[in-house]
This record gives structure tokens, C-alpha cells and sequence, in this order.
């Protein structure tokens, strides 16, 4: 079982984000973390044409080449998990006049790396030529019991990147939260790659309609 969080890095401090995403990684080589390949996170977002339908994104995952992850916007629903030819069958429906896509892509691409039994992706999200932001993916790996794994990553963060425990709950979405009140409340709360995307979804969506760095 993987567990995993992610959230939006601050660059404001560095001259750009490509500045930062070098002082982050360089700082993780320090501590011991290995490279090991490349990393990608995209998404696109279909309007619809029909009325009263939702805005559907599609996601996917260098972690997870044979899936793709969609959400309809504005709905209760779950994450629908499909092999990678959803895509195909979106666009598709674009060609069908069903869909069509408004809004630019977004992407997150870097570097994904090693340190023991924790993966980390680290990366800049860009929007067609522009640079959005800077995001990261820890997830820690052998986990049986799912909130301390929550807890390993915590420290993690605050050992490596210097992160306080205050910075690092400020910075996780609502779908991370949503699934840490549901351990309390002891519901269903096995952790699943959508989870993940989820995250990756709040993230990408706020910086879609945030200023450009």
C-alpha cells in the first residue's frame, strides 16, 4: 500500500521556479535521495457541449502508465480509474462536437527519486509556455496502517525541506484532509492511487487560475 501527499512548493523567494525546483532537488541529493528517472502528471479538461453536463478532467500519471484518472467537476461522484485509452475515447467525443477543450493543458514534470522506502516526484507545473508553480509528491511505500504513514511523510518533509507542521497543514488539499477525517471518524479509509490524483487535481486547478511566476 502507498500512501501519499502532495502540495504546491513556495518559490517566492527565488528569482523563478526553475530556481527553486534546483534548490529543492539539490537540497533532497543532500540528504541522501537518489535520482532514478523522469517524471509527468498531466491534465486536460473537457467543456461540454450538452447542456447541464459537467466539465470532466482527465488525468495522468508517469507513476501509473496503463490508467487514467477522470472527475466531473461540480459532482459527488469518485474518481473514475480506466486504462489509458480513455483519452482516446474523450477525444473522440470531441471530434463528436460532445466536448471540447477550452482550457490550456496543464503539466508537471521533473525529476521522481528515491530515499529508502520513500518515492519522491518533484516538478514545475506549466501551462502551454508558462511556468505555474512547483509541486511535490512524497509517498511512502510499505505502509500497513495508513495514518502512519500520513505521519512518516510529515517528518520527512520537516527534516528534509525544513518545513514546518503548521506550513505543511496549510499546504494539503481538501482531498487529503477529506481522507485523514475519515481515519478519525474510522470509515473506509484505504488509500488508492486516486487519492493521490485528487490531490494532484486541487493543485493544478488553483494554479490554472492563479497569476503566472
Amino acid at each position: 500500500m502507498v500512501v501519499a501527499i502532495v502540495i504546491s512548493l513556495p518559490s517566492g523567494s527565488f528569482k523563478s521556479p526553475a530556481e527553486a525546483a534546483e534548490f529543492y532537488l539539490d537540497k533532497l541529493e543532500k540528504g541522501g535521495a537518489k535520482k532514478t528517472r523522469p517524471f509527468q502528471v498531466d491534465l486536460v479538461s473537457y467543456t461540454p457541449l450538452i447542456p447541464n453536463s459537467k466539465v470532466v478532467h482527465v488525468l495522468s500519471h508517469s507513476e501509473y502508465p496503463a490508467s487514467s484518472f477522470a472527475y466531473a467537476e461540480q459532482s459527488n461522484c469518485q474518481m473514475l480509474v480506466a486504462d489509458n485509452t480513455f483519452i482516446a475515447l474523450m477525444n473522440k467525443l470531441k471530434t463528436l462536437r460532445a466536448f471540447e477543450i477550452r482550457l490550456q493543458k496543464m503539466e508537471a514534470r521533473g525529476t521522481r527519486l528515491e530515499y529508502q522506502d520513500f518515492l519522491i516526484n518533484l516538478g514545475t507545473v506549466n501551462q502551454s509556455q508558462t511556468t505555474k508553480g512547483l509541486i511535490l509528491e512524497v509517498a511512502y511505500v510499505p505502509m500497513d496502517e495508513t495514518r502512519d504513514g500520513y505521519c512518516l511523510i510529515q517528518e520527512f518533509l520537516q527534516s528534509f525541506l525544513n518545513m514546518t507542521k503548521q506550513t505543511i497543514q496549510r499546504l494539503i488539499t481538501d482531498q487529503l484532509s477529506n481522507w485523514l477525517r475519515s481515519l478519525k471518524d474510522k470509515k473506509d479509509s484505504e488509500y488508492t492511487p486516486s487519492i493521490t490524483l485528487l490531490q494532484y487535481l486541487d493543485i493544478l486547478l488553483a494554479m490554472r487560475n492563479k497569476p503566472n511566476e
